[in-house]
């Protein structure tokens, strides 16, 4: 697992293995997953999602409006995004 509060990770551990049916290793992996998904910065978050939107067929300007709205329920705390900084994060 991550460096993030071990004590409190093991007790998380511990719990999720004994309230579920995730074994003890499975329930470190969850931990660990979930904590990656926190960690990622508004800046991947943007470029990442761009691009899978991309893939599905949107065009940019639905593309950017869609982000602009993701970004405000997104679990890190993003500064409100123009359009223009949107377009300069994922295309520099």
């Amino acid at each position: 697992m991550d460096n993030a509060g071990p004590s409190e990770l093991e007790d998380l551990m511990e719990y999720l293995a004994r309230t579920t049916r995730l074994e003890r290793r499975e329930a470190e992996r969850l931990i660990d997953e979930v904590l990656s998904f926190l960690a990622e910065q508004p800046e991947t978050f943007v470029r990442r999602r761009h691009l899978e939107l991309q893939r599905r067929g949107l065009a940019n300007e639905a593309i950017f409006a869609r982000l602009e709205q993701e970004l405000t329920r997104r679990r890190f705390a993003a500064p409100p995004y123009t359009r223009r900084q949107l377009r300069r994060i994922v295309y520099g």
